[in-house]
């Protein structure tokens, strides 16, 4: 009696047979069982060494950034020590240090998570308000009594060597004796003081004596403490009143002297304390859901330091008690969540990309798997037709094929998760479902593969069936039914990720632009099966006009077995596409990082300071390697329409001599628009709009052409007279102003008169962009021309420099203007191709095109094992005819060339539709940060690596085929045999 759906017991030789029968298929066996370790391994390995990666680059981020000054920085008053009635207390000696300590310690320790294992250090400084210097033989710069504040910094000792005298310390009678100061070179010599010298300090109720003790110089001029206390190595001259001016500075004490100081009349101090960010090597914060609980953690840590100092009731009114000393609620400035938001971004966009070459890699691998059940399939079929000839249904033979590849694939799923453990190092594995898909794909390869090989059994001893009308239009063959669903499924892919774009905001994977381009790889592969054999009936045709019988007769076995190159087109065409495709978005990216980093930049060099200062634009002409200096102001705005009052917000503003910018940068459309508006250079009278050209989305805006301008603490009034061509914000020479003030608003450009009304906004920038080579844009080479140790003394002596932040500092610019900043090309182009998340990127699609081609080589391997019988016996019955041994080599090489042809061919040209096909959806912007999505650029070197690694590997696979399979198959035929 026959079972569901053919089942009968025995009908396949019974499950000794089948035990039997498995023993002899253990090598397709071991090659799944490899197959599914090494999916295994891809899967679950993929995210802990690409986090690893991913949280080395973050460090290297931090580091980076910390350089030109601290992310977090914390400020507080400190109110002097008081007795029960409120009345200052005697000099509390040895106590200013430990609650420093206290404070900073109990901020630190309120941060939780990822922050909580960032903060590394916390180091703080104490300064009081400053004082009017006096005293016999101390001069009056500008006339007027200098003025000095009084620092104690924690760490300051080990930045500092004191070239004359001593530190100042605690003296043998401190609540009497003159406070003891310290003084750089530059303070000494513009407060006309000297080492020894006695001096007053007087100011709000507030006198005392002091004197100084020594001189010091810094050990490292960029050092974090002298950004955020300038005026502690260089005294900076103010305007007070008109033609008024004031000598700051400020002096360095020992903790004994601010101590004193709350004895003599001063109440409160101001307080800072700098933490030190560094991600750890097992920290979590390059993974994106890590490196956002570091973001979330940063913006919240202000009110988290705050409870940890001052518990539950927080307010300005009622100081904190902190060991002797009473501190108001501290306020955190930090740009840590900036450059972590950043970070995530790119990150996200990293993991969707990753999970791209992942997916490929995933299903290489499955289609390997496939050629090794069809080779399993084709070796047993003499002993498959003899269990169905005894009845066996095709659900029984599949479900025996299914049975021998399970404990297979299981034995390789638990292989890969072993070594993933191993390799881990700690970290957590991948998820679970991409392995077990592609391990139950694996496992399943035999079963399916001997159910079609009983279709095509079944098919073959059917009669043909006529069919009319339309149950003949519809009786389309399965394979084109397949063919065509494939079709349709990747048109719809990538028609809904050309609509939707790129992937949400925050979202770790993106499924859809994974699983798309390994669709369109399937899709690729139906269309060169398709079109395989035209061009190789036209070889086929041209080799029989030609002598010899190697072309004709490998092209006809090509001809004849092109059915058979699906398996080894299914693994090559998806290999080679991966591979194309990853070096496509390396080449882009790292083009599009370097266009970014010139754009940035400007010319050879720039010079960034404070709007409010001057930049020493003729010294900086004057520096060796400089031949032009173009000067570009910025800033930022709030445009309100005279019409309706609509209000645009981050408007970005930008001024420049059109005539300077045309000479150093003669092709710029830019230049050419500013010239041909005449309204730019007219003269502008007091109160007089000014002029400017605009984008088009912000002369839409405002069609009545005029509108008020709120910059700050300055409003004028904006008239456009024309509108900026497509891409003036990516013009070179106003990068450096543009990049920094944006562009999200929209942007207006300013020439003439007009730049030079622009309001001088507190935290912002203007440039000086120099040239090598005026008239040619930037290059490394003239970068290095430039004399950058001159161009950092001219910066470093210049009034631009006096008084300003760090580059980076948190707050570092609060009260004393925007930061400082040089840039040189040829730095910028380094850092621009040192970083982490490209470089993992990379690192991913090389991986995942390496392994793939060697899958490749496996599947073509398997292939030639498939019909290695039947070439064999062609080829004895060839050299029976007389073909020599070099020939038969080149009808087997020539067999391969339409494979390799169509393989290079079809994954070359998915490879490089893919940026077009996905559309929107691959966005790069944010690896480049620069003004506009970057122009694809692929990396042709890498290409003509991967088609050249395949057209090697091919020939190399049947080579070790040939030389395997000598012994299988006979040289010559002998009496009797036929060729098939």
């Amino acid at each position: 009696m026959t079972g569901l759906g053919g089942w009968r017991p025995g009908g396949f030789g019974g499950w000794r047979a089948a035990v039997r029968e498995a023993r002899t298929g253990w090598p397709v066996s071991a090659v799944l069982a490899v197959l599914a370790a090494v999916l295994t391994v891809a899967a679950l390995l993929w995210p802990p060494v690409f986090d690893r990666l991913a949280t080395g680059e973050l460090a290297r981020r931090l580091d980076a950034a910390q350089v030109g000054g601290p992310l977090l920085v914390s400020r507080a008053s400190l109110n002097a020590p008081v007795d029960g009635r409120g009345g200052p207390l005697p000099p509390q000696f040895g106590t200013l240090d430990t609650d420093l300590v206290k404070v900073g310690e109990k901020m630190r320790q309120g941060a939780s998570g990822e922050l909580a294992g960032a903060l590394v250090r916390v180091s703080g400084w104490v300064q009081a308000d400053g004082m009017e210097l006096s005293g016999d033989g101390v001069p009056e710069p500008h006339g007027n009594a200098g003025v000095m504040s009084l620092v104690y910094a924690q760490d300051a000792a080990s930045r500092v060597r004191w070239v004359a005298g001593r530190a100042p310390g605690l003296p043998a009678d401190p609540e009497r004796a003159p406070i003891e100061l310290g003084l750089s070179a530059a303070s000494l010599e513009q407060f006309g003081l000297k080492v020894g010298q006695r001096v007053q300090l007087s100011g709000d109720a507030r006198f005392t004596g002091a004197v100084v003790v020594g001189e010091f110089e810094p050990l490292e001029g960029s050092d974090d403490l002298w950004r955020e206390l300038p005026l502690l190595n260089s005294p900076m001259d103010t305007q007070v009143q008109a033609s008024q001016y004031v000598r700051y500075g400020q002096a360095m004490v020992s903790p004994a002297g601010l101590e004193a100081m709350e004895s003599r009349g001063a109440r409160t101090l101001d307080a800072a304390w700098v933490f030190w960010a560094a991600e750890q090597p097992w920290g979590a914060g390059g993974t994106s859901a890590g490196a956002r609980e570091l973001s979330r953690q940063a913006r919240e840590f202000g009110n988290t330091a705050a409870v940890a100092v001052c518990g539950g009731l927080i307010s300005d009114r009622f100081p904190c008690p902190v060991g002797t000393r009473t501190v108001a609620p501290p306020r955190l400035t930090q740009q840590l969540s900036v450059l972590v938001d950043a970070f995530v971004a790119q990150r996200a966009r990293t993991v969707a990309l990753q999970s791209f070459a992942l997916a490929g890699l995933l299903a290489i691998g499955v289609s390997t798997a496939v050629a090794a059940a069809r080779l399993g399939a084709r070796r047993r079929e003499a002993a498959l037709a003899l269990q169905r000839a005894r009845g066996a249904g095709e659900p029984a033979l599949a479900a025996v094929r299914l049975l021998e590849a399970v404990p297979a694939a299981l034995v390789g799923l638990l292989a890969g998760w072993a070594v993933s453990v191993r390799w881990a190092d700690g970290r957590p594995l991948g998820a679970w479902w991409p392995a077990v898909t592609a391990v139950v794909l694996v496992a399943c390869a035999p079963a399916v593969a001997v159910w079609w090989q009983g279709r095509a059994v079944r098919r073959a001893g059917r009669e043909p069936v006529r069919r009319r009308g339309l149950r003949r239009a519809l009786g389309l063959s399965a394979r084109l039914v397949a063919e065509g669903a494939v079709l349709v499924l990747a048109g719809a892919g990538v028609l809904q990720l050309r609509l939707r774009g790129a992937a949400p905001a925050g979202a770790e994977t993106d499924p859809q632009l994974a699983l798309v381009p390994v669709v369109l790889g399937l899709a690729a592969v139906v269309v060169v099966l398709r079109v395989y054999p035209v061009p190789l009936r036209l070889v086929s045709r041209w080799a029989r006009r030609r002598r010899g019988a190697v072309a004709l007769v490998g092209l006809a076995q090509a001809g004849r077995r092109s059915g058979a190159a699906a398996t080894a087109l299914l693994v090559l065409v998806p290999a080679l596409a991966c591979a194309v495709f990853g070096a496509l978005v390396s080449g882009t990216v790292r083009e599009g990082r370097a266009a970014a980093a010139q754009w940035r930049t400007g010319g050879d060099a720039v010079v960034l300071g404070p709007a409010q200062r001057p930049l020493p634009v003729e010294e900086l002409g004057r520096v060796p390697g400089v031949a032009g200096v173009l000067q570009v102001r910025g800033g930022l705005a709030s445009l309100t329409s005279d019409d309706d009052g609509t209000a645009v917000k981050g408007v970005g503003l930008a001024g420049v001599d059109p005539a300077a910018l045309a000479r150093y940068e003669p092709g710029s459309a830019l230049a050419a628009a500013l010239a041909a508006s005449p309204e730019l250079a007219e003269p502008l009278g007091e109160g007089a709009e000014l002029p400017a050209l605009a984008d088009a989305v912000t002369a839409a805006r405002f069609p009545d052409g005029s509108f008020d301008a709120d910059a700050g603490a300055s409003r004028f009034r904006v008239r456009i007279v024309g509108v900026l061509p497509e891409g003036a914000a990516a013009d070179r020479a106003i990068g450096p102003v543009v990049g920094d003030v944006g562009t999200a608003g929209g942007l207006l450009v300013f020439g003439g008169p007009g730049a030079e009304r622009l309001p001088r906004q507190n935290g912002q920038r203007t440039a000086a962009v120099l040239f090598a080579d005026p008239g040619r844009p930037g290059t490394a080479a003239g970068a290095a021309r430039i004399d950058a140790a001159r161009l950092r003394a001219v910066v470093a002596g210049s009034a631009a420099a006096a008084g300003a932040g760090g580059g980076g500092a948190a707050g570092g610019a609060v009260g004393r203007g925007a930061a400082v900043e040089i840039r040189l090309l040829d730095g910028q182009l380094r850092d621009s191709a040192g970083d982490g998340l490209v470089s993992a990127l990379e690192t991913a699609f090389r991986a995942s095109a390496a392994i793939g081609l060697l899958l490749g080589l496996v599947a073509v391997v398997l292939e030639l094992l498939l019909s290695s019988a039947e070439r064999g016996r062609m080829l004895a019955h060839l050299r029976t005819l007389g073909l020599g041994g070099r020939a038969a080599a080149g009808v087997q090489l020539v067999q391969l060339l339409p494979v390799m042809a169509a393989a290079v061919v079809g994954g070359t040209l998915l490879g490089l539709a893919l940026p077009w096909l996905l559309g929107p959806a691959l966005e790069l912007r944010a690896f480049t940060a620069g003004p506009g999505a970057p122009p694809f650029a692929p990396d042709w070197a890498g290409i003509v690596l991967a088609a050249v690694g395949l057209l090697v590997l091919v020939p190399c696979a049947a080579a070790l085929e040939g030389v395997t399979g000598r012994r299988r198959v006979p040289q010559v035929l002998r009496l009797g045999e036929g060729a098939q």
